[in-house]
């Protein structure tokens, strides 16, 4: 899978994704050029971002109407959510 197009991706509990009820994966270029404004470099895991891309984008629920910086898969009945981040500069 490319993720030459994908900054990051979460995955974990619903709310405020803030990463306290999961986690953020990076890629390096995602880490380095689109960061939070803070060190994220132990977050960068390119098999993580890919593993949880290939999942959310093959996903026929995914939700790609909200925005085209982010495509999401909610589960209600779980209570979790799994996002892509893309590159938008």
């Amino acid at each position: 899978m490319d993720i030459s197009n994908i900054v990051k991706t979460y995955s974990g509990k619903n709310g405020c994704m803030c990463g306290c009820g999961g986690k953020y994966s990076y890629t390096a270029d995602g880490a380095e050029n689109y960061g939070p404004g803070y060190d994220v470099t132990d977050s960068v895991n390119e098999r993580s971002v890919k593993i949880i891309a290939k999942k959310v984008l093959t996903d026929p629920r995914a939700n790609r109407t909200e925005s085209n910086e982010y495509v999401f898969v909610e589960d209600k009945v779980k209570g979790t959510i799994k996002v892509v981040y893309f590159k938008t500069k």
